[in-house]
């Protein structure tokens, strides 16, 4: 991974938290382990925890399109089977979560 990707990478992480504290949660974030399936873990009042890879949203220009479309990401058998949510940051700074925040 290129340092300017890493940049990236720590950028969106930091959006995410930032817009899940605006939503009222909790917000943690691994120390230990860098490199795991989660980047982010929230808590709300009521208990209710979600864990989220954080991404910064790329885009591929695609054959017969007229515009970019997102790139994404598959998440891994230990994503799936933690429940881990994707979160992509747009280049507008906007966080839109796969699987949707209820």
């Amino acid at each position: 991974m290129s340092f300017k990707n890493h940049i990236k990478g720590a950028r969106a992480e930091a959006i995410v938290a930032a817009h899940l504290i605006n939503l009222g949660y909790y917000v943690f974030t691994p120390v230990v382990n860098m490199q795991g399936p989660v980047d982010i873990m929230a808590i709300d009042d009521d208990g209710n925890f979600i864990l989220i890879d954080a991404k910064h949203e790329g885009k591929r220009a695609s054959k017969g399109r007229p515009r970019k479309t997102r790139i994404h990401r598959v998440r891994t058998p230990t994503q799936k089977k933690l429940g881990v949510r994707i979160a992509y940051v747009t280049s507008d700074d906007r966080v839109d979560f796969v699987p949707k925040l209820e």
